[in-house]
Formats: structure tokens, sequence, C-alpha cells
């Protein structure tokens, strides 16, 4: 792991000198092989569906590792986004003169050798390479071994694409059922600049504790909905519907619904309709459940507390906004929140008040992302409040530094 962190650095320093064309020529060159290579893709990725159905992953852990050809070509299409992208490697920002008559400005340069370890979504391979790619940065990516054939299968393509034009050891796919080597390569801060852990609790909070190098953590996405009693309903509910089902394995696909007590006569009946149709099971609080002719699941504290990953929603009542808030600030994992509301101070209040990468007013919680919002792809959706808050794009993998242009200044 030594030897191949090192490598990484060699790659990253070279990748520092690419030129804007360079760098649209290889990932131009990584979409082709992708698609040219999609029946193998496909081949590979039946092996792990294969094997997550033989050790009872659920239908929408299934979901998440599943590439078939409309998300392949997905896949494509952010390289190819993420190609025609304007430039940020060596961009100038921020210039000024000084009383000195310097000029002082800012400059965005890579952040050097990312290690990305990562659950479940085979797609994270393609996303991150093209997007370390792109910000002129090595990256080694550990996956889980749920993806293991795809994820190899798509290194090796990814490799193909790199020969001869960039260093091979841009970007490294390290076998996804080798586990020990994270311990290793968390030890190796002299040649890896920064971590970031991609998935669960467990992983994430392992890998916080033994880094040596910095961590900008992608947490779970426990991920709340609010509807305020000055709601549109007919707006709120097809959001909510949306935010839960449209795919419910994702990050930021809602895990609770707030209701404010005086909206619940207007939307409790039709949210069970809707619900029941999806094939939804709703955990609800006693409020929601009175005189209700439905035998709802009592939702308990762990309900509160679960990111399910499922097609499962716990719904709570709450009698004021300022409850609403709270019980997002106590539970929530600074992911993606929502309110519904025609009220605009009410909006604003939950603005300034609720923490999280990403707020939504009146839209699905499933816009946060980074092929959404116009970063092509995304390294992750981070919850960490350094350098980078909410989706990682390529901006997001530079940090910046000072550059003082003199013409023969000496300070006094």
């Amino acid at each position: 792991m030594k030897e191949l962190a090192r490598k990484s650095k060699e790659a990253s320093k070279k990748l520092m000198g690419l030129r804007p064309s360079q760098r649209k020529e290889v990932l131009e060159k990584m979409a082709s092989e992708l698609l040219k290579n999609a029946d193998l893709i496909e081949r590979e990725n039946e092996k792990d569906l294969a094997y997550g159905r033989e050790i009872n992953l659920n239908q929408a852990m299934l979901d998440r590792l599943k590439l078939d050809r409309p998300r392949i070509e997905q896949m494509v299409a952010g390289v190819r986004s993420i190609s025609e992208q304007e430039e940020v490697v060596g961009q100038t920002f921020s210039e000024a003169k000084n009383e000195a008559g310097l000029t002082i400005k800012k400059q965005r340069v890579p952040l050097g050798v990312i290690l990305m370890i990562f659950e479940s979504r085979p797609n994270v391979v393609v996303d991150c390479a093209a997007l370390a790619l792109k910000s002129s940065n090595a990256i080694i990516l550990k996956g889980g071994k749920e993806a293991k054939h795809t994820n190899e299968v798509l290194g090796k393509i990814i490799h193909q694409s790199l020969e001869g034009m960039v260093p091979v050891e841009s970007v490294q796919v390290l076998a996804s059922d080798k586990r020990e080597v994270i311990n290793d390569l968390l030890e190796l801060e002299e040649y890896i600049d920064v971590v970031i852990p991609r998935g669960g609790h467990r992983l994430i909070e392992y890998v916080t504790k033994n880094a040596k190098m910095p961590v900008i953590a992608h947490y779970q996405g426990l991920c709340h909905m609010y509807i305020d009693k000055e709601a549109d309903m007919d707006m709120a509910i097809n959001i909510a519907l949306n935010a839960k089902t449209q795919r419910t394995g994702v990050c930021n696909a809602i895990e609770t619904l707030l209701v404010h007590k005086d909206a619940l006569p207007m939307v409790r009946d039709r949210l069970v309709k809707e619900f029941k149709a999806k094939e939804t099971e709703l955990r609800v609080d006693e409020t929601f459940k009175e005189n209700l002719n439905e035998d709802l699941i009592t939702a308990t504290e762990e309900d509160w507390k679960t990111e399910y990953l499922d097609n499962i929603l716990s719904i709570k009542t709450v009698d004021t906004l300022d409850e609403a808030i709270d019980h997002i600030d106590r539970y929530g994992s600074h992911h993606s929140e929502c309110i519904i509301s025609q009220n605009q101070a009410t909006c604003d209040e939950f603005l300034m008040r609720v923490d999280a990468s990403c707020l939504m007013i009146n839209a699905s919680t499933r816009f946060n992302d980074g092929g959404q919002l116009g970063l092509g792809a995304e390294l992750g959706i981070s919850t960490t409040k350094i350098h980078a808050y909410g989706p990682m794009g390529a901006e997001q993998m530079t940090t910046s530094r000072y550059v003082v242009v003199g013409d023969g200044h000496v300070r006094n």
C-alpha cells in the first residue's frame, strides 16, 4: 500500500501540469471506453447482483448496486458533462491591489491524492475518477465487496482510457474484498492528502478515528421533510411521495416526515392512501394514528434515529415550527432537509436555523445531487464543514492558494 500511495503522489504531481485540452481528451476517451464496454459491465454487475440476492440484500440495496444499460449511459453522460465544464484548476479569483502596489489573487489548486472509501454503489468509481481527473487529483478508490466484480471491471476500463495519456496510477481501484488494506492506507499521510469515507455510520466512525490525514466525511442521509400549516397540501403530498419513493435506497431520500398538527387533517388520509399505493411501510406517532381506520405501526425512538434506505417512512406530528426544527437538530445528519410552506417568513426562519448541507424549499430532497445541481456528478455529499459542505464536484476537490505579483517589491 505504501508503494501504491507513493505512485499516486507522483501521478498527482504530473496531473498538475496538464493542459485543459489534455484533461478533456482523457475524459472523452474514458466515456467512449465505458460505452464500448457496456455489455461487459452489465455481465460483471450481474455477478454482484446475484451475490447480493444470495446474501439477502433488500430491494433498495440491490437497486443501489445495479448498473443496467440506461444507468451506464447516464454514467457516461456524466463523464462527458464533467469534460465540458469550465476549468477550475489554475483559475484565479479575488484579485486586488494593495497599498504597496502588489497584485494579490487566489488560485485554485488540486488537493493532491484523495483516498475514497465507499460502499455499495459502483457508479462511484466512474464519477469520482472523472471528477478527480477534471480537478487534476490522483485518486485511490476502495469499494465494498458487494460490488467487487463491477468495481474491478470499471477500474480496468478506466486504466485502458488513461494509458499513453496520463499516468495510470492517477486512478487506482483496489480489490473490493480486501478490507485489511484500509488500515495501511489510513497511516500514509505523507502520500495521501485527504480521505473521504462515504457510507454507513460504522465506516465513517472507523475512518475518522484511525486516519492520520484530514477526513471529509460523507455521512448517512437521515433526511426530513416538514409540512407546514401554511403549505400547499397538494404540493406537499406530491413532493413527499417523490422524496421517499422515487428511489428509496439513496442518501437523499427522506426517512422522516414531520407534519404540523394544523396540516394533519388536510393531508393524513391522502398520505396514507398514496403511500399505501407505493407499498411504503409507515411508522407513525400516536397523534397521527388517532381515529384512523388503518392498522399502522407505531413509531419508536429508534425510528427517529434510523436511515432506512428502504421503502419505510416514519411520520411525526409537531405542534410548531420550533418543534420541527428541534427534531431535525436532534436526529438529522446535516445532509438534506426540506420545508413545504407558502409563508416566506416561515421558510426564512427554517433556512436560518436548520443546519444541513442542502436545504430545500418546496422541492424534493432528491435534488441534492451533484448531477442535478450542475456538477455533472459528485464525489459524494459532504456533511463535514471543512472546505466543502454538500455535493462535491471538481471545484470542491480543489483548494486555493495566494499568488502575489510584484515588480521588485521588498518589505520595509
